[in-house]
């Protein structure tokens, strides 16, 4: 029974299908059924609990009550059963009933306040939520809404069966989105920081690559801040780190985005359609180990739409059409003691030993050969700098030799920026067997290498597997690639060098690696070669390879890179020391005893 229409002070439902036009212009005879569904249980809803509808917007309906509580129930009621994304704003106040329709400004507080929500959302303003008992309510605090002089404290409903969390309301005090603030500042990122920001702006997709740590999310945080005022409908930031299964990439990104999956539409369907036509900046946040969940959805909103941007963070493009990609670097170090390296060192030492200062010489070079000898990468220098409050800097650079045990701390965030190892492991894990393999085996090279000089260690078949290979770990950032001559040189971060090289004598294989790479090494890398032999040869003698004795005592050329083992030396010690640059000197005829090592 349709009850009699309320006049004096009445409380007003006002609802509306989020996303109406799109979901017409996708499927209108989906549309036309889905409403005359939506009409029926608003309709019913509103007339069971006493409330009069007196007006069709279309896809929405509006409602007088004479009880603020009813016109509340009814829209529980309501939306507990519609299967369309329903907002519904509802307000208190004086009304004039003419010719069957209200007037009042009580009318435009209600239709604002709905406005303001999203499908699935119940909005009251204060003139009601002072009139209700015995409903729970989320104060959402005063809010500016459209055409309205003054704020408007505004109040979500919750109630069993409901949804809780939605994106923040659609207010002009308010941006949209999610983007977090920085919690830190940055330093040394100023022309980076620009010339990203130029990159959003002439390609729809940009995506930050480059090592663990070197800092990708923080530079896109900044970047997408800097442009917040270009994107009217928001910027909204999904991290991916957390997202095991690929398969929910499009689940988490509609979660934030408070969109639902649609009849006969995919959920990355259904995120496309909803951003048809919205000024919006996309950060999808490490995207490395879903690389290919996180494509194909960017891929469908891209083609869904042409006004959104997106800024992807990967250790790897993501191989989309329009991509850019753009390697964040290592931070500068050539400017010594002024570069922003030892600027971000010195930041981060000083919030947790607020006293500490270069005040000699000698710790001024010492924090200059931290930050050299971690690649200038940022996470590495915070990690260093956290040591401080029990080290002098002289005692860091000296232990940095275990940087991997060493460099630990107490960050708060992702796990895997817990600790230096973290950071890298998380690359190396991502890695197929081949890659892990050539990556390892190359880390003999501490002064960088070349195609034919990989292809000697790597037993990765001919030169172009080899190359395959080598290309996938520069897209990954693992491997650096020099093409400024004639040949390509290949290099590692240090660091990286460092850890593969851990996983090389782990293996057991780094006495045949090493010596299948000596003909491609210089004298520097032959004693760092022989070191390492060292670590692993048997009690009460040294490896090293024939090629390393010659070379050392003064022979011209290089020999082959068979291993001998030198018995009886009273400890093992590397190879340079015993012939000629160490504590005991052994002419080469001395080389007494000396045997192929089988």
């Amino acid at each position: 029974m349709t009850a009699a229409a309320p006049s004096g002070v009445v409380t007003f439902l006002f609802t509306d299908v989020e996303g109406s036009t799109r979901r017409w212009e996708a499927d209108a005879d989906g549309m036309c059924v889905a409403l005359a569904a939506h009409d029926k249980v608003l309709r019913g809803a509103i007339e069971r609990h006493g409330g009069w509808l007196f007006k069709h917007t279309g896809d929405g309906v509006c409602a007088a009550f004479a009880s603020p509580r009813s016109a509340v129930d009814a829209a529980v009621a309501a939306q507990r059963e519609l299967a369309l994304p329903v907002r519904m704003g509802i307000a208190t106040g004086e009304a004039e009933l003419r010719e069957g329709d209200y007037f009042g400004a009580v009318l435009n507080r209600a239709a604002r306040v709905m406005a303001a929500g999203h499908g699935g959302q119940i909005l009251v303003t204060e003139s009601t939520a002072g009139l209700l008992s015995g409903v729970d309510l989320v104060d959402l605090g005063p809010r500016r809404l459209r055409d309205l002089p003054t704020a408007v404290e505004v109040f979500q409903v919750r109630a069993a069966g409901l949804r809780t969390e939605f994106p923040p309301l659609r207010t002009l005090d308010a941006t949209p989105g999610n983007l977090r603030r920085a919690t830190s500042s940055l330093i040394g990122r100023e022309s980076e920081l620009d010339e990203v920001q130029a990159a959003v702006k002439a390609h729809r997709l940009v995506t930050l690559t480059g090592v663990g740590g070197v800092g990708k999310t923080r530079l896109a945080l900044e970047v997408a801040a800097g442009l917040a005022d270009e994107f009217p409908d928001g910027v909204w930031m999904f991290e991916l780190a957390a997202v095991t299964d690929p398969a929910s990439v499009p689940d988490a990104v509609a979660a934030v985005l408070g969109i639902t999956q649609q009849p006969a539409m995919s959920v990355s369907e259904s995120v496309a359609a909803a951003l048809e036509g919205r000024m919006r900046l996309l950060v999808f946040d490490n995207c490395e180990h879903v690389r290919d969940a996180a494509a194909d959805l960017i891929e469908a909103i891209l083609a869904q739409s042409a006004t959104v941007r997106i800024v992807a963070t990967s250790r790897e493009g993501l191989g989309v059409a329009d991509e850019q990609l753009w390697l964040v670097p290592s931070l500068d170090l050539g400017a010594g003691i002024e570069s922003a390296a030892v600027d971000l060192f010195v930041e981060r030492a000083r919030s947790v030993a607020s006293g500490f200062s270069m005040a000699t010489t000698d710790e001024a070079e010492a924090v200059i050969e931290i930050c050299r000898r971690l690649d200038g990468i940022p996470l590495a220098i915070e990690l260093a700098a956290s040591r401080l409050l029990s080290m002098t800097v002289a005692e860091l650079r000296d232990r940095l030799d275990d940087r991997f045990r060493l460099l630990v701390g107490s960050r708060r965030g992702l796990e895997r920026h817990h600790t230096l190892r973290h950071a890298v492991a998380w690359s190396y894990d991502h890695l197929d067997d081949a890659e892990k393999s050539l990556l390892a085996r190359c880390s003999v090279f501490a002064g960088g290498f070349d195609l034919p000089a990989a292809c000697a260690v790597g037993d990765c078949g001919d030169d172009l597997a080899t190359l395959d290979l080598l290309d996938a770990l520069v897209r990954k950032s693992l491997v650096v690639a020099d093409r400024t001559s004639e040949r390509t040189r290949f290099s590692m971060l240090e660091t990286i060098r460092q850890f593969a090289d851990e996983q090389l004598m782990t293996s057991g294989a780094a006495e045949h690696v090493g010596s299948r790479g000596l003909g491609y090494t210089t004298i520097g890398e032959q004693v760092g070669m022989a070191e390492r032999m060292e670590s692993v040869a048997p009690p009460g003698g040294v490896m090293l390879s024939t090629s390393t004795a010659r070379l050392v005592d003064g022979a011209a050329t290089l020999g082959d890179a068979e291993l001998v083992q030198i018995k009886g030396a009273e400890e093992p010690v590397a190879a340079y020391r015993l012939l000629g640059m160490g504590e005991q000197h052994v002419a080469r005829n001395d080389l007494t005893g000396v045997q192929p090592d089988t």
